[in-house]
Parts: C-alpha cells; structure tokens; sequence
C-alpha cells in the first residue's frame, strides 16, 4: 500500500507476480473488495492505474511501431467509428450529435470512451492517430457542401 506507482514501476510490480494494488487513500471495503478479489484469483487494479499501464501499453506499442497489433486488440465500436470519422471532418459534439441523430452527452460518452480506449487525451490527437493508422481516409474527412 502506498501512494499510485510510476507506469514503469507497475509493469515490474504485474512481471513480479502482483495481483493486486491497495492505494494509501482505499476505505475499508476496497481494501476487503481487493483482498476477497485477489484470494479469488482475480486481478485487481484501482482505476488510475488501469489507465496508467494501459497508457503504457499504448507508448510502447507505438514506440516499437506495433501499432497494427494495438489497432487489432482494440475494437472500437461501429458509431464509435463513425464519430471519429465525424470529428476527422472537423464536427463538434452538436453537430455529430444532429449528423447521427443522437443527443449531445452521447457523442461525448463515445469520445470519451474513444479516447479512453486508444489512450489519447484531445480530439485533434484521435483525429491525427485516425489519419495515422488509416482509421480514415482523406476522403471521409472531406465536410459536405461546407
């Protein structure tokens, strides 16, 4: 129990065998939670540090130019898709919300969760990633009568 580690320190704690981590700051039924869920044979790590190593997972798949293999363990969803390809054209939430006949908060919740999934924090860089890794071509970024 500490204070959250280093990416780099997490990958060793998970090389060395660690099934779970238990922050300074846990109440008491996260840290009963962890240790039934460990005893279980379960892995436990606390949300920041899931996205810590999957952060790092990401910088190393990159890194080393495995990106295709990045791209093939992370499945975004058809709309998920279909707003990356929207904000690839240069579309606020409003107006992919209107394009996909969604609300608002649910264009933000798959941008988020976009986001979240390939370990980018800005739009501009899920557009350039998209771009990138041919997630869309310059043809579906083209706006329409705009």
């Amino acid at each position: 129990m500490d204070l959250l580690p280093a990416q780099a320190e997490v990958v060793e704690f998970v090389k060395a065998g660690v099934s779970g981590f238990i922050p300074k700051d846990a109440t008491i039924d996260d840290f009963l939670h962890t240790i039934r869920s460990v005893a279980k044979g379960k892995k436990v790590l606390p949300p920041p540090l899931t996205g810590s190593l999957f952060s790092h997972i990401v910088e190393y798949a990159v890194q080393s130019g495995k990106t295709n293999c990045l791209m093939e363990a992370v499945k975004l969803t058809r709309r998920e898709q279909e707003v990356v390809k929207l904000i690839s054209r240069g579309m606020g939430n409003k107006e992919i919300a209107r394009e996909l006949s969604v609300a608002v908060h649910t264009v933000k919740s798959h941008v988020h969760n976009t986001l979240e999934k390939l370990a980018l924090h800005t739009r501009l860089e899920l557009a350039s990633f998209a771009f990138t890794e041919g997630l869309v071509r310059k043809s579906d970024s083209q706006t329409s009568g705009k």
